[in-house]
């Protein structure tokens, strides 16, 4: 399987850039921050996977500063931004406008950063290695890191499943007024079934999220907290880079990094599930492949028949008498 992780892992990130497209015209700003973060994170993954494909050696350092940050981010990132999509759609059940733009990407965008500025606290050494997996954050395991990089998620996760909830059950009493709303409005893209998609997709990756926080950070934690004292000594070494050949790696351990590192592959496939399928999305294909035909094909048509000379037309024989 370690040579099929740059595979997947861009795999995942071409399927979930597919709806980029169609999302960017409705502005679903909690939508676009899903597919940006998966998307960075798929990129990511994929890279890490190919430069350390069979090795731990330390190549690229300022990469892993960059990347490591971005991972803490994109951890509270999803759960963060399936908030904001449920609180977008139980609002939208009481027929109330969205948030706002400034408040979503604070949710979306301003959180997941604030958190990697705070992630400083609790990073004990610069970073780690594992071989295949590439580059991954360094977490000082005690009650602070629980605090900044656990707890956040978790309750993020579980208000987006609590508003999903509270949705379905607006939707499931008022649905034909809802149908008469999503009729009346003007806002782009949507409809009774994106919104049921959006829906679908928030109580999912409410329920998906808090698991796969809870079984890594169970993983994480099973050896026990370290005691958080002081700054200088938390970071007495914080230039180690620590290194981690698979033949090192429990078997245990080695389990739970696959577990959760095809987490962000699986969320990237079933966001490409939720939206590539539907009517919106069948609809925006066809006016691509209209383009495709008209724009690059028609024009080469045309080209290739003027370069073809005509057969030439015999003419009679001219007589002279």
């Amino acid at each position: 399987m370690p040579g099929a992780l740059p595979a997947i892992a861009f795999i995942a990130l071409v399927l979930v850039l597919v709806p980029l497209s169609l999302q960017w015209k409705a502005r679903n700003i909690p939508l676009l921050s899903i597919i940006a973060w998966l998307a960075i994170s798929d990129l990511t993954y994929g890279i890490n996977a190919v430069i350390w494909d069979g090795n731990v050696n330390i190549v690229v350092p300022v990469w892993c500063d960059i990347t490591t940050k971005l991972k803490i981010g994109s951890d509270i990132a999803l759960p963060a931004s399936a908030l904001a999509l449920a609180l977008q759609v139980y609002r939208i059940t009481l027929q109330k406008k969205r948030l706002g733009t400034p408040v979503e990407l604070g949710i979306c965008v301003g959180f997941p950063v604030l958190t990697m500025a705070l992630h400083a606290i609790v990073q004990g050494h610069r970073f780690d290695i594992y071989e295949d997996f590439g580059c991954n954050p360094a977490i000082f395991i005690s009650i602070p890191s629980i605090i900044i990089l656990d707890i956040p998620p978790l309750i993020a996760a579980g208000l987006a499943l609590v508003y999903c909830s509270l949705a379905l059950v607006n939707f499931a009493k008022q649905r034909r007024a809802f149908s008469q709303m999503v009729k009346d409005s003007h806002r782009p893209g949507l409809s009774k079934s994106r919104y049921i998609r959006l829906m679908s997709l928030t109580f999912f990756l409410g329920v998906w999220n808090a698991l796969v926080i809870a079984l890594s950070r169970a993983s994480e934690y099973q050896n026990g907290l370290l005691p958080w004292t002081t700054w200088d000594d938390v970071h007495s070494f914080f230039g180690l880079v620590s290194q981690y050949p698979l033949a090192v790696i429990p078997a245990d351990v080695l389990g739970w990094l696959y577990f959760n590192w095809s987490s962000v592959p699986i969320t990237s496939v079933f966001v490409f599930v939720f939206f590539a399928f539907g009517a919106e999305a069948t609809k925006e294909y066809r006016g691509y492949g209209q383009w495709f035909a008209t724009t690059i094909l028609r024009p080469r048509c045309s080209t290739w028949r003027e370069t073809v000379p005509e057969p030439s037309r015999r003419q009679p024989p001219s007589r002279s008498f």
